[in-house]
């Protein structure tokens, strides 16, 4: 589904199911799908239940509280980029290890963890590698996860996973598998997407050094630029796919049951204007979803957005690319758009 209006619709239309979608005579799209207890293949009750445990970690209240990590984190990563010299590789050392120390703050992943835990988190989007390797990894991932359940429940902290492990131990939560799957669900969704749509943001930056500018005249507009570069250039650029139980018909295509739906995010961004928007303030768009399965964490992508690029024009005023686009390296697969490098020059 390529029309936004239409796209938008069926986002929000509880007949078109996550979970119908993930039974297992319905037709792959991409091997990446989430397990069928993910709570991004839940619907109805369940996904309302799973999605009540941890909307409270991204409230405003607690993303003012992440602020200064998410800040100094992105300080970090700069002065890292700075200390490897011109030219230097921008997802390797900005793009990917901020969502990483982001996710692992949030989660109570401890510091001395996070190298070793972050080699786990990016099998899961790993299309090109060895499978067993990967799936070796993912339950290395998963045994971690355990062990850190045990470890919050002796040691609680102030930090989600420790929140959900109490909830549980108070007969009010998850059981320890749900909690297991909710967490590495949060990772599925947060981490790889982040990192592209932080690289696709700063690429369009550098194509445009009269946009940076702007944004250094005046740091006020970047979450107003941040909007339309998410909107114009998705990372996310398919939706999961949604299924039918019954005939559903939309303009002149009749979709019978078991029969995948699937929203083209970037091209839905593309058609059309969301009604009653004119042509300079087209702002509608669908990266983060619609509906009931709309981002919980789309505030904390905005954010860190926000904060990497408003740091990043005014340390690296002259910024460039340091690499022919034509030799660019794209990822491939169903999973996320973004390039597994970008080189940088100052």
């Amino acid at each position: 589904m390529t029309d936004y209006h239409l796209a938008r619709s069926i986002l929000a239309d509880r007949r078109f199911s996550r979970a119908a979608a993930v039974l297992p005579d319905v037709p792959r799209l991409s091997i990446t799908d989430p397990a069928p207890e993910s709570i991004i293949s839940l619907d109805g009750s369940d996904h309302a239940r799973m999605r009540r445990f941890v909307v409270g970690a991204f409230t405003e209240r607690r993303l003012q509280e992440l602020q200064p990590f998410v800040e100094k984190t992105v300080s970090e990563c700069l002065e890292t980029l700075s200390e490897q010299g011109s030219p230097a590789g921008f997802v390797s050392t900005v793009a990917q290890p901020l969502p990483l120390r982001v996710l692992s703050h949030m989660l109570g992943v401890p510091s001395a963890d996070r190298e070793i835990f972050g080699s786990w988190v990016s099998v899961l989007f790993d299309l090109t590698g060895n499978r067993e390797e990967n799936r070796s990894h993912a339950f290395g991932l998963t045994r971690y996860m355990s062990g850190l359940v045990a470890q919050k429940r002796r040691e609680p902290g102030d930090d989600l996973l420790s929140n959900l492990v109490q909830l549980k131990d108070r007969g009010e939560g998850l059981s320890t598998r749900e909690l297991i799957t909710l967490c590495l669900s949060l990772l599925m969704a947060g981490y790889e997407t982040t990192i592209d749509q932080i690289t696709l943001c700063v690429l369009s930056l550098l194509y445009d050094p009269s946009l940076a500018a702007a944004l250094r005249a005046d740091p006020d507009l970047t979450p107003s630029v941040v909007e339309e570069l998410i909107r114009l250039s998705p990372s996310a650029f398919v939706s999961f796919a949604r299924a039918t139980r019954e005939s559903v018909r939309l303009d002149d295509v009749t979709i019978e049951p078991g029969q995948p739906v699937v929203v083209f995010i970037l091209g839905a961004n593309h058609s059309s204007l969301p009604a009653g928007e004119g042509e300079n303030a087209r702002t509608g768009h669908l990266t983060f979803g619609h509906g009931v399965h709309r981002c919980l964490g789309a505030p904390l992508a905005r954010m860190q957005l926000a904060t990497v690029i408003r740091a990043l024009v005014e340390r690296f005023p002259r910024l460039a690319i340091a690499e022919d686009p034509e030799t660019f390296s794209w990822k491939t697969g169903m999973a996320t758009r973004g390039l597994t490098e970008l080189r940088v020059r100052w």
